[in-house]
């Protein structure tokens, strides 16, 4: 009996462990997969240099890099979400295969848009942005909706 009950703790461990590691680094729920991509913003220009948007496909950094001209990438994303922080891990390592890319990760809270430390993040973003004056930007989070329609309302009429 006690021999039975310490193999189903220690199978009960065993998947526990393996649930937190899976927890902790996946990248199985990306914003462009079904259901998620049916409430997924659209990337548009809110100045002449700024765009915003969803985190992009793996083929879209490309395409915002030539075709768009993209220079600099600044990610909402939270690397203290494991979801996020694997999507982050991901967009660095597309993003070093290019050599005139820069990439910031400024990361917002989505739970308390209004929160001190989000208008902080605004105010670095609007630094970023003056440093890289003349090249184009895109300001992303998970799904391009809810905190990057926080920073660009904030960023409108200031960043020309």
């Amino acid at each position: 009996m006690l021999g039975k009950l310490m193999r189903a703790v220690f199978i009960l461990v065993f998947v526990g462990y393996l649930f937190s590691l899976g927890a902790t680094y996946f990248s199985y729920i990306e914003p462009y997969l079904f259901p998620l991509k049916l409430i997924q913003g659209e990337a548009r220009y809110v100045t002449e240099t700024v765009m915003v948007g969803p985190y992009p496909r793996d083929k879209d950094f490309e395409k915002l890099i030539k075709i768009n001209d993209v220079k600099v990438f600044i990610s909402l994303l939270n690397p203290s979400l494991p979801f996020e922080k694997s999507l982050l891990e991901k967009e660095e390592k597309i993003l070093s295969n290019f050599k005139d890319v820069k990439f910031y990760n400024v990361p917002l809270s989505f739970m308390n848009l209004n929160s001190p430390e989000n208008y902080k993040a605004v105010e670095k973003i609007r630094k970023i942005i003056q440093n890289h004056r003349g090249e184009k930007v895109y300001i992303h989070c998970y799904l391009g909706r809810h905190r990057v329609g926080f920073v660009a309302e904030r960023l409108l009429g200031t960043v020309r």
